[in-house]
């Protein structure tokens, strides 16, 4: 494979150059080295600060969650949502003293029967109950 057919197939599989770069070419032998994140450990749903942007100004006004909010009880209700290529679920109830609610989101991914499953495995508290 010649350098230029690598760089080629590269870029198609990862068009991002944020994910990998050329360390070391020498006789012939271009070294390649791609970022990783390392794992991460928490519970909380890595978001950008401009999905968090989004996903706030989508409960707060979204007419079905403010409908809602009139009749909600200790039921979940979910509401979906996508922004750009990341797809996101919103949790919403009342807390136990049925007075203030909750809003935890979590991330979807499309399984291979082409539904949308929610992993619970990772959250974002977009609005929790209030402290007594």
């Amino acid at each position: 494979m010649t350098r230029y057919e690598l760089l080629q197939s590269l870029e198609r599989l990862y068009p991002s150059r944020k994910d990998w770069f050329i360390a070391d070419e020498d006789e012939g032998i271009v070294k390649v080295c791609f970022i990783v994140e390392a794992e991460d450990d928490s519970e909380e749903l890595r978001l950008s600060d401009y999905e968090k942007g989004f996903l706030t100004g989508f409960y707060f006004t979204e007419p079905d969650i403010q409908k809602d909010r009139l009749n909600r009880d200790e039921d979940n209700d979910w509401y979906g949502v996508h922004i750009g290529e990341r797809v996101f679920d919103l949790c919403v109830w009342k807390d136990d003293d049925m007075e203030h609610e909750v809003c935890v989101v979590y991330e979807c991914f499309l399984n291979d029967g082409g539904f949308w499953n929610t992993d619970t495995s990772k959250q974002w508290f977009l609005k929790e109950g209030e402290e007594r």
